[in-house]
C-alpha cells in the first residue's frame, strides 16, 4: 500500500520506530519513549471531538454555518423507524417531500458518513428518491440531503496547523467525440491509470464528432475524475485564503477541504476530511510522490516527540 511505504519511509529518515497493529489498521510510531498513532488516513493532529464531527457532513455543514463559511446546503435524514426525539421530523417521506420540491426537485442524497463518492446519488424524480430513502434507511444510521449545485471544478486543499500546503483541481470523466474513436479510447485518454483496466459494453461505442459523453457525474478520483495542478493563480489564492480561514475558526489541525466553483463563479465548501488519502493524487500528478510524502512528513515531524 502507497500510504505505508511512504510513512514507513518517513520513519526511516526521522529515526523513528514503524509498527503496524490491529490488522494493518493502525500504524505505530515510537521515538524517545513516546508513542503516535495514525488510524487509517487519520493522524493525531486534530482533537478527538473535531474529527468526529468532520465525519459527520450535517454536522459539518452546521459548524461552518455557524462560522458564517460559505458551504452547500446539507439537511439530515433519519429512516422512519428511528423514533428517537433528535429524528422527529426528520424522519419521514412528507419531510424528504418537502426538501425535494423546495430544492426545485433537483437534489443529492448521500450518505451522512460516506467517503469516496460512495452512495452519493442525483436525483430529480420524486419516485426514485423516496425509494432511495428508503433503501439507505435500511443500512445506514443517517442521511443528508442537499440541493444540487452546478459545479464547474471541484478542489481539493490539504492544511497543516492553519496553512495550505496543497491545491488541486478534480476535472469530472468527459470526452468529447471525433467520430472515429471509442469512448473507452477517449476516457483511457484522459486518465489511463483510472479507464485502462475497466470493462464496460456502453464505453465500445464510437462517439459522433463533437458529442459529448460524462461517465461520471461526481468529481471523485476514485470514480475516474483527474487531479490536475492547472489552477488559475488567482482562483488558487481565494481557495487557499478561504481554506487557511476555515482552518483557523474550527481549529483545524491537520486535514483536506474540498471546495467547488459554480458556474455563476461562487465558491462554497463541499466538506472537510479529517482524515487525508492522497493515493490517487500520487498516481496522476508528476510528483506526486514527493508532495504527498513532504505534507506527510510536516504532520509527523509536528507530533510531540
Amino acid at each position: 500500500m502507497m500510504f505505508k511505504k511512504i510513512i514507513k519511509e518517513i520513519c526511516e529518515e526521522e529515526n523513528i520506530d514503524y509498527s503496524v497493529i490491529s490488522k494493518d489498521w493502525v500504524i505505530v510510531l515510537e521515538k524517545n519513549g513516546k508513542t503516535n498513532l495514525i488510524t487509517g488516513y487519520k493522524f493525531g493532529i486534530n482533537n478527538h471531538a473535531l474529527g468526529e464531527l468532520l465525519d459527520d457532513k450535517y454536522a459539518t455543514f452546521e459548524l461552518l454555518s455557524k462560522k458564517n463559511v460559505p458551504i452547500i446546503e446539507h439537511n439530515i435524514l433519519y429512516g422512519p423507524s428511528n423514533k428517537n426525539s433528535y429524528a422527529i421530523g426528520s424522519n419521514s417521506i412528507e419531510y424528504v417531500d418537502r426538501l425535494f420540491n423546495k430544492y426545485n426537485k433537483d437534489v443529492v442524497l448521500k450518505i451522512n458518513d460516506g467517503t469516496c463518492g460512495a452512495n452519493v446519488l442525483h436525483i430529480k424524480d420524486r419516485d426514485e428518491l423516496i425509494k432511495e430513502y428508503e433503501n439507505l434507511s435500511y443500512k445506514f444510521f443517517s442521511m443528508s440531503l442537499c440541493p444540487y449545485y452546478d459545479i464547474e471544478n471541484e478542489y481539493r486543499t490539504v492544511v497543516i496547523g492553519g496553512k495550505c500546503e496543497l491545491v488541486y483541481k478534480k476535472t469530472k470523466p468527459i470526452v468529447i467525440g471525433d467520430g472515429k474513436s471509442r469512448v473507452k479510447e477517449l476516457l483511457t485518454k484522459f486518465n489511463n491509470e483510472y479507464f485502462k483496466d475497466i470493462n464496460d459494453e456502453k464505453l465500445n461505442v464510437i462517439l459522433g464528432k463533437d458529442e459529448v459523453f460524462e461517465y461520471d457525474w461526481r468529481f471523485n478520483l476514485a470514480h475516474g475524475s483527474k487531479a490536475s495542478m492547472d489552477i488559475d493563480d488567482s482562483l488558487k489564492n481565494k481557495i487557499e485564503q478561504l481554506s487557511e480561514d476555515i482552518s483557523k475558526k474550527i481549529g483545524l489541525g491537520f486535514g483536506s477541504i474540498d471546495i467547488i466553483k459554480t458556474t455563476d463563479n461562487k465558491l462554497f465548501v463541499m466538506e472537510i476530511n479529517s482524515g487525508v488519502m492522497m493515493e490517487n493524487f500520487v498516481k496522476q500528478v508528476p510528483n506526486g510522490y514527493e508532495i504527498a510524502k513532504n505534507i506527510y512528513k510536516k504532520v509527523i515531524k509536528n507530533y510531540n516527540w
